[in-house]
């Protein structure tokens, strides 16, 4: 069946200190996913996030995110009051958490079961802002000085063709009413690998003295 493009909306947003784009693609966001993306066989696209132009992305290949991901958090720290002081504690990597990339009024959105629908901005590639990053300490990252900043989990990725600053960013921004009071705050910065991999740091804030930040993984099976 013949399949008419319509021209992708690219609404601009500023994010820290670079300009962003919201990926939007109308007609992937009209068209329904096919029977094999639905039965679970659904082979995205491939992507290069090395060399994957932000217009690239936003005109049509962000269809490519399209599905669910397997997300995993840690290693980080957790922030414990303790004695009217706020104490920083590890927290070790945890995995199991689902999240599904899909389409809705033509906009790029992240859905959970908790959180519900989020959108997501996609930022151009640039050197990383100092400070977005993660302590080596707290990465787990025994290997660098404790002072140096990690901004995705090697790791866990293992050797990646290129650098954090030569790759696209997904941000997903997060509310959720807890119920006393505080509303719990969630960010998070992925770097686009490829259609299968994401992966960059994430933080959480809520009540006084409550934080959590740490490294942050996407993968497809």
């Amino acid at each position: 069946m013949a399949m008419t493009w319509l021209r992708a909306f690219v609404l601009a947003v500023l994010l820290g200190s670079s300009p962003a784009a919201e990926a939007q693609t109308e007609d992937a966001a009209r068209s329904p996913g096919s029977l094999a993306e639905a039965s679970g066989f659904f082979k995205a696209p491939p992507l290069d996030g090395c060399t994957l132009t932000l217009e690239e992305l936003v005109k049509g290949k962000s269809s490519a995110l399209r599905g669910r991901w397997i997300m995993k958090k840690g290693p980080g720290e957790m922030g414990l009051v303790s004695a009217g002081r706020v104490e920083m504690q590890p927290v070790p990597q945890r995995s199991g958490e689902i999240l599904s990339l899909d389409f809705r009024n033509g906009r790029l959105v992240a859905g959970s079961p908790v959180l519900g629908f989020m959108p997501v901005a996609v930022e151009d590639r640039a050197p990383p802002a100092p400070g977005s990053g993660l302590r080596a300490e707290s990465a787990g990252r025994g290997d660098l000085p404790d002072d140096a900043e990690v901004f995705l989990d090697e790791i866990a990725l293992g050797p990646l063709p290129c650098g954090p600053d030569q790759l696209l960013r997904l941000n997903i921004q997060a509310q959720q009413d807890t119920g006393t009071g505080h509303v719990l705050q969630q960010t998070y910065r992925l770097f686009l690998i490829d259609q299968s991999r994401m992966s960059g740091t994430y933080s959480e804030t809520g009540a006084p003295g409550r934080i959590e930040r740490g490294l942050v993984t996407l993968e497809r099976r």
